[in-house]
């Protein structure tokens, strides 16, 4: 587990305790924070007691000692998040490009992307040495940049895994009065960028869709915005211009589009500029970073973690319905038990009729015979056709211009992308992130 300072680490081992199959099996937890990887150590090695299950768990921040003979590779890993995710707004807004989120899509997410793909090489590198046959599993964000990178160049065998879709729609099945699973749904895009082709009732054939569609114009989560309920205000606006509605959240599907609401607009509508919700984070953090004392870290993170879970909507995030899925598809690989997935980023492989069979999509799929294989979900609509595959062309392009240090490509890659309004605007933006992260990305200034 890369990363394992993170509380992914906890959802990863508890995937493990809840089934015989991973008895005697051993966890390597990997992070380069010692003391956050104490406190991931102390507390996985808790669950595990708590399960009465025979899985070993040691911990290192030797990346090429953790890796030597894995089978499975989790990732939720990457540098400096939060200071560089303020600069991945900061930096497009000084030149007139103002994002509400900047994570996974905009020129935040390109800049975001660059970094992490940057990273990703050195690890894909020592797999291919130390565990070439291993499968990565990958949490970290951008998903769709770095899963394309694994694709095109990183020579591992690997998968996306994001519980956008599989939590969001639970979570949309209690704000419409019913337990999360009691609908089940098909889906198809690009990582955070969704569109729902069908949905029905569980156990049901027919579907519900005119049925759903009617009680998310009438819910009033979706228009009025409130504290701790994810806003869904811009998803309700694009049902009305559309006619489809659009999985996962406004600050994730406002990413990939031109047409989000204006900066004025934002405080007026009551969304909260999440560069705010950031700045407080970083102050939390350098406090940690200070604290001396590991127990009131560990009681920090308690609280954090407290106020996670201290919201409407899932009524109970320990829900098995949200558990995170790696650990069920290691099985499913292992035993060659048929599992579907709901979503999942794999090679588009025709599951999507209208986007390239080369494409990193966001679809449903078989674990079956020693892969993960998309299943096919039809065409598109065409407006979601053409958002999703300018998005495909972003991921493709900037993934080039990082691998081979190309500068040209990333200028392109800017101008193309959505929120960008002229060629010299994505030049200053791409000169101005290498510039700040020049350490960060060598590859530029060989």
């Amino acid at each position: 587990m890369i990363g394992a300072g993170s509380f992914f680490s906890d959802a990863i081992t508890e995937g493990l305790c809840n089934s015989k199959f991973f008895e005697g099996s051993e966890l390597v937890l990997l992070d380069l924070d010692e003391r956050l990887l104490g406190l991931s150590l102390e507390r996985n090695r808790k669950i595990i007691e708590d399960s009465k299950r025979s899985i070993r768990v040691r911990a290192t921040t030797e990346r090429k000692k953790a890796l030597e003979g894995c089978d499975y590779v989790v990732t939720a890993c990457e540098k400096k998040r939060v200071p560089f995710w303020i600069r991945d707004i900061e930096i497009p807004a000084s030149f007139g490009v103002e994002q509400f989120k900047g994570e996974n899509g905009g020129p935040g997410g390109q800049a975001h992307a660059m970094r992490n793909i940057t990273m990703f090489m050195g690890i894909c590198e020592d797999m291919r040495k130390l565990c070439p046959d291993a499968w990565l599993m990958n949490f970290t964000n951008p998903m769709s940049f770095v899963c394309t990178y694994f694709q095109r160049h990183g020579g591992v065998k690997s998968l996306g895994f994001c519980h956008q879709v599989h939590g969001s729609m639970g979570v949309v099945s209690e704000m419409l009065g019913l337990e999360p699973g009691q609908l089940e749904f098909v889906t198809a895009g690009v990582n955070h960028f969704n569109w729902l082709l069908d949905i029905r009732r569980k156990g049901s054939g027919e579907s519900c869709m005119d049925w759903f569609i009617e009680q998310v114009k009438k819910s009033p989560y979706w228009d009025k915005i409130e504290h701790n309920i994810p806003a869904q205000k811009f998803t309700s606006d694009i049902l009305r211009a559309f006619g489809l509605y659009c999985v996962g959240y406004d600050d994730h599907i406002c990413e990939y589009v031109p047409f989000f609401y204006q900066r004025n607009e934002w405080e007026k509508f009551g969304y909260r500029a999440p560069l705010d919700e950031m700045r407080e984070e970083l102050g939390r953090k350098k406090r940690h970073a200070n604290n001396a004392n590991v127990n009131e870290l560990r009681e920090e993170q308690s609280k954090a973690r407290a106020e996670f879970y201290n919201v409407p909507f899932p009524k109970d995030g320990h829900h098995p319905y949200y558990q995170e899925k790696p650990t069920e598809v290691m099985e499913a690989l292992e035993s060659n038990t048929p599992t579907y997935l709901d979503s999942i980023v794999v090679t588009n492989n025709g599951a999507i009729d209208n986007l390239p069979d080369n494409a990193l999509v966001d679809v449903p799929a078989m674990v079956l015979g020693g892969e993960v294989r998309s299943v096919h979900v039809g065409p598109l609509p065409t407006f979601a056709m053409e958002l999703c595959r300018r998005q495909i062309t972003l991921h493709e392009l900037l993934v080039e211009a990082t691998v081979n240090g190309d500068r040209e490509k990333v200028v392109q890659s800017m101008a193309l992308d959505p929120y960008v309004r002229g060629i010299k605007q994505a030049k200053d933006i791409a000169d101005a992130f290498l510039d700040c992260y020049r350490e960060e990305l060598p590859q530029f200034w060989n």
